[in-house]
């Protein structure tokens, strides 16, 4: 029996996450902690949306030819264009953005601006009919204050480097938050499927921003910016979204933004070990508030109910 017409999967029944909804969280969140680490380490060479595009082309080749090695069927024409929009919210605007801010500011912090997801999912819930608790309003000030704590003073004040990193990163936050919900209006169709389109749709979009921003690819980059772009392709970007519309056809949009707590340990430590990024005092608090307002807002003693 395909994937397709497979019955529901326990979680969406009884509202608990289980194993497998929790291993998938678990590899999302380190596919996308390390991201941030490999795409310093490109953007020295490769400029931001060049690096998106040649990122994503990778990633859609690859998921590409796994779905058509499994034979899933392939969506009906009139979804195309709602793959276009997936593919714009989900991967290719984000994927830009942060990029962009990364060329600005440390990766850590990019990755820290980023937890505002959840916060910002529970938000957007309004639009869906779900008001926001006095938990959720504590939750997301004590998340802006540590963002605020992150990128200093300065960043609010003028527009240098550390403002152009916090409006990228936070605009990336804001985006992928809308993405949670649109990309349930595909949740009916194979979760590799759903990848490999979406992928497919946001390669499209990042081709049409390199060369209207970067232009024509200059040079071939060195070896090690070479591997970055690689493990960018197949790991944080192919397996990622294979792992994240594997686990939105499972469980909530606010379950699968969770994984925003999690990132940016990994990213923090991966910038400190392997980039020499400072990790300062100011900087563990800006930590510690963020993921405290996350948590307040987002994390419930009661299992998580999926609609429908």
């Amino acid at each position: 029996m395909s994937s397709k017409n497979a019955p529901a999967p326990q979680a969406g029944r009884s509202g608990a996450p289980g194993l497998v909804e929790y291993l998938l969280l678990g590899g999302i969140s380190l596919a996308w902690g390390t991201s941030y680490m490999f795409t310093k380490i490109a953007v020295v060479e490769v400029p931001p949306l060049t690096l998106v595009m040649l990122r994503l082309i990778l990633a859609a080749t690859v998921t590409l030819g796994y779905v058509q090695l499994r034979g899933i069927p392939w969506p009906k024409r009139g979804e195309i264009r709602l793959f276009a929009l997936v593919g714009l919210l989900s991967n290719a605007a984000p994927l830009c953005l942060i990029a962009v801010s990364v060329s600005y500011v440390d990766s850590s912090v990019t990755a820290i601006t980023m937890s505002l997801v959840p916060l910002i999912t529970v938000w957007l819930g309004i639009f869906a009919g779900t008001r926001p608790d006095l938990r959720s309003v504590i939750g997301i000030a004590l998340g802006l204050v540590g963002v605020f704590i992150l990128f200093g003073p300065d960043a609010f004040v003028s527009f240098g480097s550390g403002t152009r990193g916090l409006l990228a990163a936070v605009a990336a936050a804001l985006i992928f938050s809308v993405s949670l919900f649109v990309s349930r209006r595909v949740r009916h169709i194979d979760a590799s499927m759903v990848t490999a389109m979406s992928l497919t749709m946001a390669m499209v979009w990042s081709i049409l921003f390199a060369l209207v921003v970067d232009g024509l690819p200059r040079g071939v980059p060195q070896p090690a910016v070479l591997g970055a772009i690689v493990v960018l392709g197949l790991w944080n970007t192919a397996a990622a979204s294979l792992m994240m519309f594997g686990l939105l056809a499972r469980a909530t949009p606010a379950f699968t933004s969770y994984n925003n707590q999690l990132v940016p340990g990994v990213a923090v430590v991966c910038g400190t070990l392997f980039l020499g990024e400072p990790l300062t005092l100011v900087s563990i608090i800006g930590v510690i508030l963020v993921l405290i307002g996350v948590a307040i807002s987002t994390v419930r003693t009661r299992p998580v109910v999926t609609p429908g």
